[in-house]
C-alpha cells in the first residue's frame, strides 16, 4: 500500500488517507500550523469542502487570544526579507502583487508598516490577497488596520486567515494547486 500523498486534493481522498497523510494534505491549506492540520485529520470525515471550510473557520474562531496570536505568527509578513522561506502557496500569493521582489520604495514602505504592525499587535499583518485588486488596496487596508482596536484587529486578522484557507481549499478542490493560486 502506498503512503504517497494524492496529487489531486479531494475530500474523499482526505477522508480515506491515514492520519499522517491527511495532515500532510492539510498542510497545503493551513500555513505552518501542523497542529491545525492534525486536528483536521482527527476530525474526519468531512461531507464536502464546505464542511471542511466551516470546520476550519470554527476552529480558528474558537482559539483563545494567546493561541490566536501564536497562530497568526505562523503567517509571513508582506514582502519579507527572505521570501524564499515562505511556503510555496504564500510565495505565489504574494507574487501575484509583486511582493516577492518589490521595487525598493515599496519594500521600504512595507518594511516600515510591518514593523509598526508587529510592534502594535505582536503578529504579522495578514490580509487575504486574493480579495485585493492591487497593491494600493493592500496599502490602504494596512494603514487603516494599524489604527484598529487590538481585539477587533486580532479577530479581523483571523477572518483574513479563514478567507485564505477557504480560497486555498477551493483551488485544491478545483484541481489547481494552492502553490500556484493567488491567495494570502
Amino acid at each position: 500500500m502506498s503512503h504517497a500523498m494524492p496529487l489531486t486534493f479531494t475530500i474523499e481522498a482526505l477522508n480515506r488517507a491515514s492520519e499522517t497523510q491527511a495532515a500532510a494534505m492539510m498542510d497545503r491549506i493551513v500555513e505552518r500550523s501542523a497542529w491545525l492540520a492534525h486536528r483536521a485529520a482527527a476530525a474526519r470525515p468531512f461531507r464536502d469542502s464546505a464542511h471542511l471550510a466551516a470546520w476550519l473557520a470554527s476552529e480558528v474562531r474558537g482559539l483563545s487570544p494567546e493561541r490566536s496570536v501564536e497562530f497568526l505568527c505562523a503567517h509571513p509578513e508582506l514582502a519579507p526579507p527572505a521570501p524564499e522561506t515562505m511556503t510555496n502557496a504564500s510565495q505565489s500569493e504574494q507574487g501575484r502583487l509583486g511582493l516577492m521582489n518589490p521595487a525598493p520604495e515599496v519594500a521600504a514602505r512595507l518594511a516600515d508598516l510591518n514593523r509598526q504592525y508587529m510592534r502594535r499587535f505582536g503578529y504579522p499583518f495578514v490580509i487575504a490577497l486574493h480579495a485585493q485588486p492591487d497593491l494600493n488596496a493592500v496599502f490602504a487596508q494596512f494603514e487603516d488596520r494599524l489604527t484598529g482596536n487590538p481585539d477587533a484587529e486580532r479577530a479581523r486578522a483571523l477572518e483574513q486567515v479563514i478567507s485564505v484557507m477557504t480560497a486555498r481549499l477551493n483551488r485544491l478542490i478545483a484541481g489547481t494547486p494552492a502553490e500556484t493560486g493567488d491567495v494570502t
